[in-house]
């Protein structure tokens, strides 16, 4: 989709690419070259945009081809799982090269964002109480959003 140089370390050139191919419900983006200060708003906003036009269930994030991960990186994944989280969509990244992984493990998110996609559990249409009272679904609980110092 879009290919950035990144001046921060300018190594490998970044590129996001949506994967064709993907099961009804889920959008695929595979990201590859560096994350980092330069590169990772065109990554949120990429993110979000395939949030928002596509509306998948299930968005899947392969970092197998990312080199270097820096905070802004790790800042824009957290964006977008919050947006998700907020949409009904569960965010998974795959394939993290180790130094991805390491950096993902040390800030705490690597157990969130790697997490097994679970298949979604249709919401009650009424309530389980005789007189239909009680916690409607709009109430029902979501997952917790991830707090990141920006």
């Amino acid at each position: 989709m879009s290919t950035t140089r990144s001046p921060v370390t300018a190594l490998m050139p970044f590129h996001i690419a949506h994967l064709s191919g993907s099961p009804p419900g889920m959008a695929r983006v595979a990201v590859t070259g560096e994350v980092d200060l330069a590169t990772a708003s065109e990554l949120r906003a990429t993110l979000l945009g395939v949030l928002h036009t596509h509306g998948p269930a299930f968005l899947d994030i392969d970092l197998a081809g990312v080199t270097f991960l820096d905070c802004s990186g790790i800042g824009a994944l957290a964006a977008v799982h919050n947006a998700a989280v907020l949409v009904g969509c569960q965010v998974r990244v795959c394939h993290p090269r180790p130094n991805v992984r390491r950096v993902l493990e040390v800030t705490g998110l690597l157990g969130v964002l790697t997490a097994p996609i679970d298949q979604p559990q249709p919401l009650p249409t009424r309530s389980g109480h005789p007189s239909g009272t009680g916690p409607s679904p709009a109430n029902a609980t979501r997952p917790p959003r991830m707090m990141v110092a920006a």
